[in-house]
């Protein structure tokens, strides 16, 4: 073999090494790859492409390999395909800056260890910049617990409304003319409504262990969420995803991270979910027997000659759809006072987000206290359910 030849047989396969290790870099950080399209005739090839991923690798391999293709890409987009000369200053020139944007997927490839970390862990750890010391509910000290979302409540502000007497009415802070929310268009074959726990270990008496937290479903607040999708299916035909994930059982301080990762899967599932229910119960710190009872007494009601445990509304104001949530929730508080008078306990207005901004139907509903019963709790679910189902029906385009 000729001088001549070895050198141009050389330069050949380092151009191809040169390729292979572009097409692997590109692939890593070029999100724009979508899946193969399954078709080789005509313009159709690329019906799925638009302007923002014409420059992406696999439309530069297929359309400088199939000259079928070059043509149809042309046809197509109405512009030349890009040749070499482009795709080395416009494509291999852009590779440092997408590693920078996205360092973490080149990571994630290049160091096998980097692969076992879940990266909406990392953007729940990074909410908060001060996280409490606890990594599970069993070790929860005595009294309140405050945990973290990208901005949980604070200590301070749950503290000071603890002594204000919780009667209907003394927290109402809800403009007179306070409008009714927008219409909303519901799916009659699909879920409509999601209801999840991002405290799904919150627990009513008699338990009382873990600071009143357990996995045992009968005694927390996921049999409350159970028996407020069963009225909504059964009485009023609605159908609802009813997710019994324990978002704070490895860790609390990160449970609305993790819940916030539950709302995108069952969301992206079924897009024709409107409402978005956060169900929960309150705490608080108990000073003695007197302040007990006297506290109890404030989260418990008589319905139809029944105890329940009284329902507080939470909203966050640091949501961009605040004002929507507000109306939602003065709908619901009105609703409440109309059927069962006394069950409504007061809205939080929280300087917090509590994952409320993926709709305007969102809600943090508290049934009760950790001193109401189970019973007491379930019989509240079950009122709730008629008051959620009569606002859905009168939201309902």
């Amino acid at each position: 073999m000729s001088l001549q030849r070895r050198s141009r047989n050389k330069g050949f396969l380092g151009l191809g090494l040169l390729l292979c290790c572009i097409l692997l870099i590109f692939l890593t950080v070029n999100k724009s790859i979508g899946e193969p399209v399954e078709a080789f005739s005509s313009q159709d090839v690329y019906k799925d492409i638009d302007k923002n991923n014409s420059g992406s690798l696999l439309i530069f391999i297929l359309n400088n390999s199939i000259p079928a293709l070059k043509a149809a890409y042309e046809g197509y987009m109405g512009e030349k395909a890009a040749g070499m000369d482009s795709f080395i200053s416009d494509t291999v020139a852009s590779i440092p800056a997408k590693l920078l944007e996205d360092p973490f997927t080149f990571l994630k490839l290049t160091y096998s260890g980097f692969g076992n970390i879940e990266e909406g862990l990392i953007a729940a750890q990074s909410m908060e910049e001060k996280m409490p010391d606890i990594k599970s509910f069993s070790d929860a000290p005595e009294g309140d617990i405050f945990f973290s979302e990208e901005d949980e409540y604070k200590a301070k502000e749950m503290q000071a409304g603890e002594d204000a007497k919780a009667t209907a009415g003394e927290n109402e802070e809800y403009d007179a003319d306070i409008q009714s929310p927008e219409k909303v268009e519901l799916s009659d074959k699909s879920p409509q409504i999601l209801i999840y726990h991002s405290h799904a270990t919150e627990s009513y008496m008699p338990n009382t262990a873990s600071n009143y937290h357990t996995l045992t479903e009968k005694y927390n607040v996921v049999s409350t969420g159970s028996t407020l999708a069963r009225v909504l299916q059964d009485k009023y035909k609605y159908k609802v995803i009813h997710d019994k994930t324990y978002h704070d059982k490895d860790s609390y301080a990160y449970s609305y991270g993790n819940s916030l990762m539950t709302i995108k899967k069952q969301t992206s599932k079924y897009n024709s979910i409107k409402f978005v229910w956060d169900i929960h119960r309150d705490a608080f710190t108990v000073k003695d027997d007197k302040h007990r009872t006297a506290r109890k007494n404030d989260y418990t009601a008589v319905i139809n000659g029944k105890k329940a445990a009284r329902i507080m509304l939470v909203i966050g104001k640091k949501n961009p759809n605040y004002k929507e949530l507000e109306k939602f929730s003065a709908y619901i508080k009105k609703k409440m006072d109309k059927l069962y008078p006394g069950l409504y306990l007061k809205t939080e207005r929280a300087n917090s987000k509590y994952n409320q901004y993926f709709s305007n139907y969102s809600m943090l509903i508290e049934i009760g206290c950790m001193l109401n019963t189970a019973e007491e709790a379930n019989y509240s679910a079950e009122l709730m359910g008629n008051v959620m189902g009569e606002v859905l029906m009168e939201l309902q385009e």
